[in-house]
């Protein structure tokens, strides 16, 4: 039986993008941040699709503050395991810093649903921070959430370079000689 994911990415196809296409949607991102005057005092990822993203931006900013937040789409979830997309999202590992009264940037690579982003929001909510806005660098047209910031909308499942290195290893769990 094949999951939901796969289906999806059946019926939208893929999207392959390069180091040039990732850097070239960040700078978008920066730009518009530029154009609102928006300075964040932190960036918090979306762990783990967001770490990269999230770190190109922390180091084009001037090497900013870097939080993560990690977000799985069950409890059961184990690394490496596909997710459902139509599970419910569950905050894993929680913020570590005191935010209140700071501009937040948050960062994922994309909204697909929305549903990590809208619970990502109510978590930050609580958080109080004096404003947050939100990063992604790519977001499809049918996501319940609209992101302050985003690289460009796509339909098309994204295969990101990072994920072709993992592609492209034969076995990971093979030692180093």
């Amino acid at each position: 039986m094949a999951k939901p994911i796969d289906l999806y990415k059946k019926n939208v196809g893929t999207l392959r993008l390069s180091w040039e296409d990732v850097e070239k949607d960040t700078l978008k991102i920066i730009d518009d941040m530029k154009h609102d005057n928006f300075e964040p005092d932190l960036i918090v990822s979306i762990a783990r699709s967001g770490l990269i993203p999230a770190a190109l931006i922390a180091y084009t900013l001037g090497n900013k503050q870097l939080y993560v937040v990690k977000i799985d789409f069950s409890k059961t979830q184990q690394d490496g395991k596909e997710q459902d997309l139509m599970e419910r999202p569950v905050i894993t590992q929680e913020l570590t810093k005191d935010v209140r009264g700071l501009k937040i940037l948050v960062v994922d690579e994309m909204a697909v649903s929305g549903s990590t982003l809208k619970m990502m929001k109510s978590y930050m909510d609580m958080k109080q921070p004096q404003e947050v806005r939100y990063a992604v660098l790519y977001k499809q047209p049918w996501s319940e959430f609209t992101p302050d910031y985003s690289g460009r909308e796509i339909e098309a499942w994204p295969v990101y370079p990072w994920k072709e290195l993992r592609n492209n290893v034969i076995d990971p769990r093979a030692k180093i000689a």
